[in-house]
């Protein structure tokens, strides 16, 4: 997927769960919003119905036959029982697609890693311009790796979109936001680190480190000052927050173990599954 253009499509998320689920077999966008509507969920994207194209980047779905995959099973589950851990995933999911070592693939997720890093880092909503700058730049430092055309495919559009998936995370990191019945107005929103988030996000961040790491699992990782702000950028959450959460972690979690010496090392046994997070 060579887009990098971050699609809105949250507000549809849980009518296109229910079709896949409940409906399955091939259908265009337009035919599955029309299912939608008639079944009583509200569609805000009528003609592209992008909730269902993310899915199917996401691994969450079969494009082809229109169903869940496994781990959309599990997602759907956890939607219906555990709401606020199934956003915090769908934002992991988001953000750990692009990886290092395939830096052309998943660019809609590498710029909705940067626009969560900007404000992680900086704390604060963007001024108008400032953040299309900031990824342009990032852009031209990583032109060797990384082909963007910013200017067509990433717009404050895109920055909107990307807004629009991290205003239902909870704890939130989004305030003073004015809901709108077709967009959302970010004009006198506020941002703000989390103190925490679900263990299966903090989870699956770790698992991230191991992957950027080029690590295996099964294997000590070296929690530095470093990969500890990569967690808690991933996870959106104060660095304070960051023990409390493995605490949490070891408590819920078998397959996390931990040493500590002068330094922390964490060894995660396996890859997390969402699938892990349903009872």
């Amino acid at each position: 997927m060579a887009r990098s253009h971050i699609l809105k499509g949250y507000s549809d998320l849980e009518s296109v769960l229910w079709i896949h689920k409940y409906h399955p077999g091939p259908a265009s966008a337009r035919e599955m919003a029309r299912l939608a509507q008639e079944n009583g969920y509200t569609v805000t994207d009528t003609a592209r119905y992008e909730a269902a194209q993310l899915l199917d980047e996401w691994g969450l779905a079969d494009k082809k036959e229109r169903t869940l995959t496994p781990e959309g099973e599990a997602l759907y589950s956890l939607w219906e029982t555990k709401r606020s851990t199934a956003i915090d995933l769908l934002h992991g999911r988001q953000y750990s697609l692009w990886t290092s070592d395939q830096p052309s693939q998943n660019l809609a997720s590498w710029a909705y890693k940067m626009v969560c890093d900007y404000l992680w880092e900086r704390q604060t909503l963007p001024e108008k311009g400032d953040l299309l700058s900031y990824i342009a730049d990032l852009r031209v430092m990583n032109e060797d790796r990384i082909s963007l055309d910013i200017g067509v495919a990433f717009s404050t559009k895109s920055i909107n979109a990307g807004s629009d998936w991290l205003l239902p995370l909870d704890p939130p990191v989004l305030e003073g936001v004015e809901i709108g019945v077709r967009s959302n107005s970010y004009q006198n929103a506020t941002f703000r680190r989390r103190a925490f988030c679900s263990t299966a996000l903090f989870v699956m961040a770790l698992g991230y480190i191991v992957r950027e790491s080029a690590s295996a699992f099964g294997e000590l990782i070296k929690i530095d000052d470093e990969r500890r702000q990569a967690v808690c950028r991933f996870c959106l959450i104060n660095e304070t927050g960051f023990d409390l959460m493995l605490d949490d972690a070891l408590r819920k979690v078998p397959y996390i173990s931990v040493q500590k010496e002068l330094e922390i090392y964490i060894a995660i046994d396996r890859e997390p599954q969402i699938a892990d997070f349903l009872d």
